[in-house]
């Protein structure tokens, strides 16, 4: 499982700096998984065009082995719950045959990563929380 926290929208730069994590996780384990998680005091800003175009890319470069993704956008108010909305409908437009799914809490986000982990031999919910917090306790920018 491939864990990120985004403080905000996410330059394509952080894309980048992850494809070394992906290929030794894929070459380590064949498939994976993806949690990325954006804290409720992150800017709001959806990712821009250049982010949106390397995810693109990299969704087709590692189709076969990146098996799903859970996006936690954490936030009860109308604005988090209208970006998971718009999410949703990208995920369907863009279908790349990966499992996509939104949720508003790491706990949910964690739960179902977990279930599709588990033909991989991936890790626990309780783990992947653990992972999250432990990324949340270094802060932006680590």
């Amino acid at each position: 499982m491939l864990v990120c926290v985004y403080w905000g929208a996410p330059p394509a730069e952080a894309l980048h700096d992850r494809v070394p994590w992906v290929e030794k996780a894929i070459a380590r384990y064949g498939a994976i998984g993806v949690l990325v998680v954006v804290p409720p005091e992150a800017s709001g800003h959806l990712p821009d065009r250049a982010f949106r175009e390397e995810s693109r890319a990299q969704a087709d470069r590692f189709r076969d082995a990146i098996r799903f993704s859970a996006s936690v956008i954490e936030g009860d108010d109308v604005q988090h719950a209208l970006i998971r909305t718009f999410l949703r409908g990208l995920a369907v437009v863009a279908a790349r045959g990966m499992e996509v799914r939104f949720f508003r809490s790491v706990h949910d986000g964690a739960a179902w990563a977990s279930e599709r982990a588990a033909a991989l031999g991936g890790p626990s919910p309780r783990s992947l929380v653990q992972a999250v917090e432990a990324l949340r306790a270094q802060g932006p920018g680590r």
